[in-house]
Formats: structure tokens, C-alpha cells, sequence
């Protein structure tokens, strides 16, 4: 019995013994054949990095490096004045595509703030009279010069306050200048009197023998005989 046992111990190890000799050669080529096709991968892999380098091809930007691209710096906003000073050219309001008004000054009690009142026509849409219309503008006056009575230029301009957002850049006539300027009413007839030859007639001497209008002429209206 002893012998039967220690034979079946044989035959068993025996068997446990070859299956693990046949696992191993197994084992071993499926080893050698991942590294295989890991080292043919990396191959590839290089030979395409190498292909795209040596290419001309620009390369397609994605989806997501497009606002990228297209992102630009924001240009900085001068001032007319600075722009101007930095292209070498005198600032001018001519230059500018602001609104302008002309009007007469009506106040200049305030400091800087000047009160300007612009006129214009309008043909009524119904009755078709032309209506004058007035409208009032509190204009920045820089140098503070103007005065009322006097005929200015004004601009559209930053907001200096709550109700002030025009400045005054010229002022064409100063009040009086125009009626100063203007020709009196003598001097205007004394012109007429010379256009018409007036001076010469009242020049002319009054022949000798000639009727006097004036004789025979009573004081009273009447004629003397």
C-alpha cells in the first residue's frame, strides 16, 4: 500500500509539473511579440513626426485656437487735440465731425457758461408758413471773453455738467462791431445827393435878369401884383 501511495504521489507531481513546462514557452512568445508591436508603434510614430516636420503644409488650426487668432489688441483712444499734435498738424475744429451751431450770446452772467440762443426756419407741414424756432444752449466758454450781444460758433463737446455739454470755438463778431461798422444815415444821404446830382444843381450861379422864383411872392402865400 506504502508503494501504491508514494507511486501516485509521483505520477501527480509529475502532472503539475508539465503544464507549468508547457506555460512558460508560451508566456514567453506572447512577451516577445507585445514588444515587438510596441517597438513597430513607437517606428510609426516617429517616421509621421518626421513626415509633418519636413512638410510645407500649414498646419489647420482647431476650433478652439480660433478666438485665439483672431483676438487683437484695442487701439488706444486720443483725444482730436493729441492726435492731431502727433501727426504734426495744428488742431483745428473744421477738422472735426461734431455738430456746430451759430447763435447770438443772450446771458454770460456765469463763469465759463455762456448762454447761446440758435435760430433757424421751418416750413410748417400743414400750413406751409415759415416759423422761426429758437432753442437755448449753455455753452463752456475757455477764455471767458464772450459777452452777450455777441455772435459765436459753438461745438459739440464732452459733458462739463448736467446741462453743459457744447463749447464756444469762434466768435465771428463782437457785440457793436456790426453797427460800428455799418454807414450813417448822413452819410448815406449825402451819397444819394451826389448819385443824383443834387450838389451840382444847388451849385450852379443864378444868371443876372433871370426870374427869382421867390419874388412876387408874399409872405402869406400870395401873389403881388
Amino acid at each position: 500500500m506504502a508503494e501504491k501511495k508514494v507511486a501516485a504521489k509521483k505520477t501527480t507531481a509529475a502532472a503539475e509539473k508539465a503544464p507549468a513546462a508547457e506555460k512558460a514557452p508560451a508566456a514567453e512568445k506572447r512577451t516577445t511579440a507585445a514588444k515587438k508591436t510596441t517597438a513597430a508603434v513607437k517606428k510609426t510614430t516617429t517616421a509621421r513626426a518626421a513626415a509633418a516636420k519636413t512638410t510645407t503644409a500649414k498646419p489647420v488650426a482647431t476650433k478652439a485656437a480660433a478666438p485665439a487668432a483672431l483676438k487683437r489688441a484695442r487701439p488706444l483712444r486720443r483725444a482730436p487735440a493729441a492726435a492731431a499734435q502727433a501727426d504734426g498738424q495744428p488742431y483745428s475744429w473744421r477738422r472735426s465731425r461734431r455738430r456746430t451751431r451759430i447763435g447770438l450770446v443772450s446771458s454770460a452772467k456765469q463763469a465759463h457758461t455762456v448762454t447761446v440762443v440758435v435760430e433757424r426756419m421751418r416750413e410748417h407741414p400743414l400750413y406751409k408758413k415759415s416759423v422761426r424756432l429758437r432753442k437755448k444752449y449753455a455753452a463752456h466758454d475757455v477764455a471767458g471773453d464772450v459777452r452777450a450781444g455777441d455772435l459765436v460758433r459753438i461745438q459739440e463737446s464732452r459733458p462739463f455738467s448736467a446741462t453743459k455739454h457744447w463749447q464756444v470755438v469762434e466768435v465771428l463778431s463782437r457785440a457793436g462791431e456790426a453797427g460800428a461798422a455799418a454807414p450813417r444815415v448822413e452819410d448815406v444821404e449825402k451819397l444819394l445827393e451826389q448819385a443824383e446830382g443834387v450838389d451840382a444843381i444847388l451849385s450852379r450861379p443864378v444868371p443876372v435878369g433871370a426870374a427869382n422864383p421867390e419874388e412876387g411872392v408874399s409872405p402869406g402865400g400870395e401873389t403881388k401884383e
